[in-house]
């Protein structure tokens, strides 16, 4: 009898949430009710870890000095072992984003050396030590995961379809690895172009949700696992409260605001190419003038110090025409 009702409801036109705002994605990886999603999902996108379980951690962080400002990460957490994890999502394209994800891990790297500090302060009071302060540097690693809503620019023979990799400290021959205490992962939704029928793993389904979801009107039986069912019930958009349906709307907003700025920025930034571009026009029109002018010049025998005057050319150019 269940069964018959959900296949009733899967056939019935819906509206899911978009996965993308802050909103669906705090809700879908940063809550205490859906944790088990977000294990599912990093042991999917790290694929040598076997994560049974994390526990949130602060997401802000101030600066180094009064002067720095805060970092606020997406999600953070920790998992069973000691690992640091920053989830990241970023909506629209940025230049920097790796030297971006880099600067970031720096914040929780400096927080386990001024947590060392603090423990050795606390026991000295208490006197439970007497020793100078000396921290060993043994740090628990930094994963970077981030989901990026654009492509990567790669090395010429990166397989255009690959949206997935993996970065860390390694020897440049040998590929020694230095230290397991950084890692980036990054997922680039804009590579994934691929039709329900042509997914194979839940990774791929995965990332196939998280760029299409908010098109959907029902539950493909791609995505008949139990867990991506729980998905698509936390995204339906009537399953929402009055409260969360107003943030996820203000969230929509935000990000529709924040598309807007990048699409501006990006086509000032053309326009100003057109000019430069109609301004080199130009001056490459005025050289070819000037030397148009000297072969003149030359063909008359004119000497070289006067053509100088008269085009600006060097030298060495007017000799060589």
């Amino acid at each position: 009898m269940t069964d018959n009702v959900e296949t009733k409801l899967d056939v019935q036109s819906k509206n899911y949430a978009n996965m993308l705002c802050d909103f669906m994605f705090k809700r879908v990886f940063g809550s205490e009710a859906n944790k088990d999603m977000l294990i599912w999902f990093l042991n999917m996108v790290l694929k040598d870890l076997n994560i049974n379980s994390v526990k949130f951690i602060p997401t802000e962080h101030p600066g180094m000095t009064e002067e720095d400002r805060i970092v606020i990460f997406d999600i953070a957490c920790e998992c069973e072992d000691g690992r640091k994890f920053i989830i990241e999502m970023q909506k629209g394209y940025q230049k920097y984003f790796r030297e971006r994800a880099l600067y970031y891990t720096t914040y929780p790297i400096n927080k386990q050396g001024r947590e060392a500090r603090e423990l050795y302060e606390k026991e000295r009071i208490q006197g439970m030590t007497h020793e100078k302060f000396n921290w060993d540097y043994n740090l628990q690693p930094v994963i970077v995961v981030a989901i990026l809503n654009f492509r990567f620019k790669h090395a010429d023979d990166w397989p255009q379809d690959k949206y997935h990799s993996s970065y860390r400290l390694t020897e440049d021959l040998t590929h020694e690895p230095m230290t397991d205490a950084l890692r980036f992962v990054f997922v680039e939704l804009g590579r994934m172009t691929k039709n329900i029928s042509e997914l194979g793993t839940k990774f791929e389904k995965w990332i196939y949700l998280m760029k299409n979801m908010h098109k959907m009107k029902n539950i493909p039986p791609e995505f008949a696992d139990p867990m991506f069912r729980r998905l698509f019930l936390l995204a339906e958009i009537n399953n929402f409260t009055p409260e969360e349906r107003e943030q996820y709307y203000k969230s929509l907003e935000s990000m529709g605001d924040y598309y807007n700025i990048i699409n501006t920025t990006a086509e000032e930034a053309e326009k100003r190419g057109l000019e430069r571009g109609r301004e080199e026009g130009r001056e490459e029109g005025r050289e070819e003038e000037k030397i148009e002018l000297a072969k003149k010049f030359k063909s008359l025998g004119v000497d070289t110090s006067t053509i100088n005057q008269a085009t600006g050319l060097s030298s060495d150019v007017i000799e060589s025409l």
